[in-house]
């Protein structure tokens, strides 16, 4: 098994999940293709910011990029406006050829949100006549800030729901909808243009959290689907994969136990687990693994940059989380004509039709879990079924140029 992409657990340069021979690929592909396009986004000048560390290694920021680099390839101007995190990282940066402006504000509860709304406001107001449209990705202070100075910048604003964060202790979570903070973060919402909701299930969120019906629009996340999947060279061991953050919510507890349930009933099973990624529960997983005494059958990648080559060396991808909004690791598995078992929750249930595009299982259940992989790795014909339908409708709704297209017309009202 070999995985061509550079694996680091630390260090700046591995902060960023998305591979630079996959965003090369796709920037060629595009620019290939950019005949065949319509319409073409040139002078269009948009401000992409992103809430939260940016460069970063969650499903927003590695969908903003990408969606950054398709509007570029078709002419339009993207640049991108962040807080700034860490003292570490500079106020202004490139970043694929993308310049990364970042807002500084001191780190105090409280203080420090209202102080980087103020400082955010100014800088929309002193920017408003360089950009057309401001899309703002994880929807929190800026968006709120945004929806604001709406009025006086000029700039229609697009918001959107990354997913599982902003209904879990996030500002649209109705428990705490009149929490000072939330309550104020609403009323900026409220003066919006449109929200992107990139679920099905997240619309029925979004109408609970008193949005307006005209402000939804259901926008999915999109990939590049130009380049033809390569199928891994065979052998008698079965590779599953997962790619993502490492937290209690995405389950990947879940997934041992379920190799551990496998090895209990077929001891001489050939079956091996690749882990990309990091996160605060990775301790937990490596004590989990050890007292399973699956530890052979794991391999740790830590964060990786090459994705593309990761997905490209699996057999079977599993998305065990318990909330998901729309995840990229499962569209990515697909374009890669990869079956998928995912938990039968939230926007894995827009993505996996259990029995057509890939199977599902209850979240949590370990067991069942391991029946729908026994049942992939049994049935061949039937593996490579899901896989072929599931690129199928990868291709025919979330290719990246018809989103970008759709996100057009909402910068352009």
């Amino acid at each position: 098994m070999v995985f061509n992409g550079r694996v680091e657990m630390d260090g700046p340069s591995s902060e960023n999940l998305i591979g630079e021979s996959a965003l090369s690929g796709a920037s060629k592909d595009s620019q290939q293709n950019d005949s065949q396009q319509e319409p073409r986004l040139d002078g269009l000048r948009i401000l992409f910011a992103v809430d939260c560390k940016f460069p970063g290694q969650g499903g927003a920021e590695a969908q903003a990029l990408k969606l950054a680099i398709s509007m570029r390839d078709r002419g339009a101007f993207v640049e991108f406006v962040t807080p700034r995190i860490l003292a570490s990282q500079p106020l202004e940066e490139d970043f694929h050829g993308f310049t990364i402006k970042r807002v500084d504000y001191p780190h105090i509860r409280w203080i420090g949100s209202l102080v980087l709304m103020a400082y955010f406001a100014r800088y929309l107001r002193a920017n408003a006549d360089r950009f057309d449209a401001v899309h703002v990705h994880i929807t929190h202070l800026m968006a709120a800030t945004a929806g604001f100075v709406r009025s006086t910048t000029g700039m229609p604003v697009t918001t959107k729901i990354s997913g599982f964060y902003e209904f879990e202790g996030g500002v649209l979570d109705q428990r705490k909808k009149y929490k000072p903070l939330n309550y104020l973060l609403r009323q900026g919402l409220r003066k919006v243009d449109f929200v992107q909701t990139i679920s099905e299930q997240t619309r029925e969120k979004l109408l609970e959290a008193e949005f307006r019906d005209e402000q939804i629009r259901f926008i999915p996340n999109g990939i590049d689907v130009g380049v033809a999947p390569v199928a891994r060279q065979a052998d008698d061991t079965h590779i599953l994969g997962y790619c993502g953050r490492l937290r209690e919510v995405k389950g990947v507890h879940v997934l041992f136990d379920a190799v551990a349930e496998i090895l209990k009933r077929r001891p001489n099973e050939k079956i091996k687990v690749v882990i990309a990624g990091s996160g605060t529960s990775q301790d937990d997983l490596l004590a989990q693994v050890e007292r399973l005494n699956i530890g052979k059958h794991v391999e740790w990648l830590g964060l990786i940059e090459d994705t593309q080559s990761f997905f490209r060396a699996i057999d079977i991808y599993v998305q065990p989380s318990f909330a998901e909004g729309l995840p990229n690791s499962v569209m990515e598995a697909m374009v890669e004509q990869k079956p998928v078992v995912a938990s039968d929750i939230g926007g894995n249930n827009d993505l996996v039709t259990h029995g057509v595009t890939g199977l599902s299982f209850p979240a949590g259940d370990a067991a069942k879990l391991a029946d729908q992989l026994l049942h992939m790795i049994d049935n061949h014909d039937v593996k490579n079924s899901l896989a072929s339908a599931g690129r199928q409708v990868i291709e025919e709704r979330y290719d990246i140029e018809r989103v970008v297209t759709k996100l057009a017309e909402l910068y352009r009202v």
